[in-house]
């Protein structure tokens, strides 16, 4: 391409070769045409590779190889070929509709004299709340916009955003490596702690597709959850400390919400990791004295409410009705 485009995809790929045709197709047919492609293969064992090949003949996409290093290192790959002033990520077994690129285009053609830090849209997936809220915020209208999507877990998503990808140079922005899961939303908080202004568009054109055997599906070792609680809590912290002279009520519920489903999560990995009764006991008695939002019980999903009444009985109860659930195979 010979203009630098306004858009780069990136678009991580491991054994894909069932779904990223049925991805790239759906890019391609974009009805907006300034953008790029930038696929990498993070070192796929199937057929990937060859498919690959087919569509390296088009002009917008850069097909990357490398060594198996995982998806945030393959986004990483992606974001130093990239040179769109816009960044979008998609995954390989995902598909975008024809007006994917035009939504957001659209919407920056609708502020021309701002410089949008970030554009927000919808996602087609029933397990993510949609926002409400439409439009450009900024200054003290952001701490309300990000409870709600801190509370319908959109603030957790790559695949709805677009993000200005001079921001990201200027704060050397990558994805952490080594862990397999909330890279996506360590990314979006540190990048919403240094915004000064975010679009929200209305309407989904990106399908999020449930996989089986995801790494959402997978169980998560005690230890990465310690080390993902330590930077979620550094950044929100961080969001806390920029907003101080907002009303952060609403955020503060949502984090709230995620911080109690973490600190439970945390106390069951316990359980296959061979902690002792002693230890695991200490754990639920920190949830039980934690400073959590008033009526975040509400908030929790089904299994979460049932954890979190097993862990206000008394420890000891506590610890045996966990156990019990742990023996049945039931987390």
């Amino acid at each position: 391409m010979n203009e630098k485009p306004l858009f780069s995809l990136i678009i991580p790929v491991y054994n894909s070769q069932k779904t990223i045709k049925r991805t790239l197709l759906s890019v391609l047919k974009q009805t907006f045409s300034s953008y790029e492609v930038i696929v990498v293969n993070d070192g796929s064992s199937d057929s990937t590779a060859n498919i690959l090949q087919e569509f390296s003949a088009y002009s917008q996409v850069t097909v990357i190889h490398q060594i198996n290093a995982g998806v945030s290192a393959a986004r990483n790959s992606g974001m130093q070929q990239a040179c769109g002033e816009y960044v979008l990520f998609l995954d390989a077994d995902d598909w975008v509709d024809d007006n994917f690129l035009m939504i957001f285009k659209q919407n920056l053609d609708a502020w021309p004299a701002e410089s949008v830090d970030l554009m927000v849209g919808n996602l087609n997936d029933n397990r993510v709340g949609k926002v409400s809220q439409a439009g450009f915020f900024s200054n003290e209208d952001i701490p309300y916009v990000l409870g709600e999507l801190e509370m319908s877990d959109n603030i957790g998503y790559l695949h709805n955003k677009c993000y200005r990808r001079q921001i990201i140079d200027e704060l050397n922005l990558r994805f952490l490596e080594g862990i397999s899961m909330s890279e996506d939303l360590l990314f979006n908080l540190k990048f919403f702690s240094c915004i000064s202004n975010f679009l929200v568009t209305p309407g989904a054109a990106y399908h999020y597709e449930d996989v089986e055997g995801s790494l959402s599906k997978r169980k998560v070792q005690y230890s990465e959850l310690k080390v993902r609680k330590q930077f979620l809590t550094a950044l929100y912290d961080s969001i806390i400390s920029k907003y101080q002279s907002s009303n952060l009520d609403y955020f503060l519920k949502g984090i709230s919400k995620r911080v109690l489903a973490l600190d439970m999560q945390i106390v069951t990995a316990m359980y296959h990791s061979s902690f002792s009764p002693a230890d695991i006991a200490q754990e639920i008695n920190e949830i039980k004295r934690g400073k959590y939002s008033k009526g975040i019980f509400i908030l929790l999903n089904k299994n979460e409410k049932l954890k979190y009444m097993i862990m206000n009985l008394n420890t000891l109860t506590a610890y045996y009705f966990l156990y019990a659930l742990y023996r049945m195979r039931a987390f």
